[in-house]
């Protein structure tokens, strides 16, 4: 959402999410499932499969939901809003009964999803899923430019200014089935590629964030695995958001972090992130092989659902991990180790034997993880780095490292959907208060003649930081209870490190 003054969109409290459905005749054709046992199953029933866990997972975490199916025809069976457990019933025997017919409406349909999702001035806002297996040959109110064709059809609105107009925050997932080189083999890769480039230079013209992307899929398992992670995360193991911590927690969790940049003797992990934030130039991307934060939601919580499906071999150990099961858990990961990459296996073989308290097992684990990490990119590093440095500080019983990063890991993976300038503002004040950690270092180990000259410039850099930290306040008033949670936490570090 944006302010009146056309100011950076925060997203709606409540996951807002819409699934756009391809029902048309080519939906009742077969998935393979090579080198499995399963048979073939239709399109349509993988999907409607996964919608019903989609729409279990909605009930059970209060997100709104609602589905789009489309034909030649655009109809909305289950509008947007909240899904109640007691109504599970009739939705799911609602959607059972869809059956695919005809052709496919696919612009004319995302534009209805798009609908569901506006906000007024707000514009479009949530999450955008588009799952079909075909071309759209029968829209008739919306239009997709091409480079051979830069204006849309006469009497045609144009789809992309449609979907997003200014203020928006909108997230679009396509989900294409199939091989799109020829008409009816598939999804239209070649359309769909050019929906999304435009969509991302249309974005960059409004200033707003852009999260689009398109994945093929050509098996059933894919498919399902691809519609469920789509609406369904698996939150981090002990999160507890940073907007829903009382001011007095805030200030003690705050106080502990900044005991971890003051003493580097108990705390060396620190110096070794901030080393890796520095070499990293680019904002990081995981990638998608690269599972290190499949981790469990609060204590005492139930396992995520649909981790098998979701993750593999590798869902299959962490389920068996969260079930309480650990040495079940390190022989599945054996068993998966050669589909796994390096730092995966290392890093849950590392949580595992930790689980089992084979301690030295766990330290081994967990350094040759360090080591693995070291060979990727520079710009692939950061992330992977503070999952590893969160699990370190666990085996070491260290609480204000582990408060530390996990401030820092929440407010970029919590704002991942508020704009990169946001997250970016704000992660630039973790790093500049990690800087600090030198400039106190100072006034600790400076000789007796040297300490006042020491202690100066710490305060004056301290004051710098706080500087752009206010600035931040005002220019990111808007930006929601996520930036001003951190914006607190930092404030309240900067006053320890005086």
């Amino acid at each position: 959402m944006q302010d009146g003054s056309g100011g950076t969109p925060v997203a709606p409290t409540r996951e807002r999410n819409v699934l756009v459905l391809d029902l048309s005749k080519s939906m009742l054709a077969p998935l393979p499932e090579p080198g499995t046992e399963k048979g073939e199953h239709q399109k349509v029933e993988v999907a409607r499969t996964a919608v019903f866990r989609i729409l279990q997972d909605a009930a059970n975490s209060g997100s709104l939901f609602g589905l789009v199916t489309f034909t030649e025809t655009v109809r909305a069976p289950v509008p947007l809003g909240e899904i109640h457990k007691e109504n599970l019933p009739y939705i799911e025997n609602l959607i059972s009964l869809l059956q695919p017919s005809g052709r496919s409406a696919i612009w004319d349909a995302l534009a209805v999803g798009a609908d569901l999702l506006r906000m007024g001035t707000r514009g479009v806002q949530g999450n955008l899923v588009l799952v079909t297996d075909g071309w759209d040959n029968a829209s008739q109110r919306f239009d997709v430019r091409t480079p051979a064709q830069p204006t849309v059809q006469s009497g045609r609105v144009d789809l992309v200014p449609y979907l997003l107009p200014a203020g928006s925050n909108l997230t679009l997932r396509v989900i294409g089935i199939g091989s799109g080189d020829e008409r009816d083999k598939g999804v239209d890769g070649v359309r769909v590629g050019q929906l999304l480039t435009q969509m991302t230079a249309r974005a960059a013209e409004l200033g707003l964030p852009a999260a689009y992307s398109f994945q093929e899929v050509t098996t059933g398992t894919q498919l399902f695995a691809q519609m469920v992670h789509a609406f369904i995360d698996v939150g981090y193991e002990d999160d507890r958001p940073i907007e829903e911590l009382h001011p007095e927690e805030l200030a003690r969790h705050a106080a502990n972090a900044a005991r971890a940049l003051k003493e580097p003797q108990q705390h060396a992990t620190v110096s070794r992130l901030h080393t890796a934030s520095q070499a990293a130039a680019t904002a990081y991307t995981e990638a998608p092989d690269l599972e290190v934060d499949v981790i469990a939601g609060s204590g005492g919580a139930t396992t995520p659902v649909y981790l098998k499906e979701r993750y593999g071999p590798l869902g299959e150990v962490v389920e068996a991990y969260l079930g309480g099961q650990p040495d079940r858990a390190l022989e599945l990961l054996q068993r998966a180790a050669p589909v796994l990459p390096p730092v995966t296996r290392l890093y849950w073989e590392a949580r595992i034997q930790f689980a089992r308290r084979a301690i030295v097992e766990a330290a081994r684990a967990l350094l040759q993880a360090w080591g693995e990490v070291e060979k990727l990119p520079p710009s692939s590093q950061t992330r992977i780095l503070r999952r590893l440095a969160l699990l370190q500080a666990r085996m070491q019983n260290d609480k204000e490292t582990e408060t530390l990063v996990r401030f820092i890991d929440e407010t970029e993976h919590r704002l991942a959907s508020s704009g990169p300038e946001v997250r970016a503002r704000l992660l630039d004040l973790f790093s500049r208060l990690m800087e600090l950690r030198g400039t106190y270092q100072l006034t600790q180990l400076a000789n007796a003649g040297d300490l006042q000259d020491a202690a100066v410039q710490h305060e004056a850099a301290v004051e710098v930081v706080f500087g752009q930290l206010q600035d931040a306040r005002l220019d990111l008033a808007s930006a929601g209870p996520v930036a001003e949670g951190a914006l607190d936490f930092l404030e309240i570090c900067l006053a320890e490190m005086r």
